[in-house]
């Protein structure tokens, strides 16, 4: 695995190979930097999930069998945690997935990815360019919970 940290405290960049073992190790990495740049608690756990779905989906269903390069950039700007992440693997629209409340009788193991996702995150953008899958979005980190409504 590679990281490429900036030198900013608000900006953590780094790369990794696709392998669940490199992406488990990005996320500690993640992690980390959230940790050190004092962001609370509920809002890593946030980041922390959205980016195990993400990224892991990229290993699983992008690169399949192959192994390809994952890349990272997040943001801490305004009482939010911008994010982009990249990769060359197999093109994936997550704007057709992932919108209904999935209905867990009918799932298979897993099938809740994109659902948290869109549920923690905001302004869920993803583009295909020259052969490159671009996925950004942000996560708020001084409002309400978006599932606080759906606790209690």
């Amino acid at each position: 695995m590679t990281y490429r940290n900036a030198a900013s405290p608000t900006v953590f960049t780094a790369c990794c190979h696709s392998s669940l073992d490199d992406v488990r190790a990005l996320l500690l990495q993640v992690d980390g930097f959230l940790r050190a740049a004092q962001t609370p608690a509920d809002w890593i756990e946030d980041m922390n999930i959205i980016l195990a779905e993400v990224l892991s989906n990229i290993a699983r269903h992008g690169y399949c069998d192959d192994t390809g390069r994952i890349d990272l950039e997040i943001r801490l700007a305004d009482n939010e945690l911008r994010c982009r992440v990249s990769d060359t693997g197999r093109p994936f629209d997550p704007n057709a997935v992932g919108h209904a409340t999935p209905e867990p009788e009918l799932l298979r193991e897993g099938g809740y990815g994109w659902f948290l996702i869109r549920s923690l995150a905001r302004a869920l953008t993803y583009r295909r360019a020259m052969g490159t899958n671009n996925l950004t979005f942000w996560v708020p980190v001084a409002c309400k919970h978006p599932l606080a409504d759906l606790v209690g």
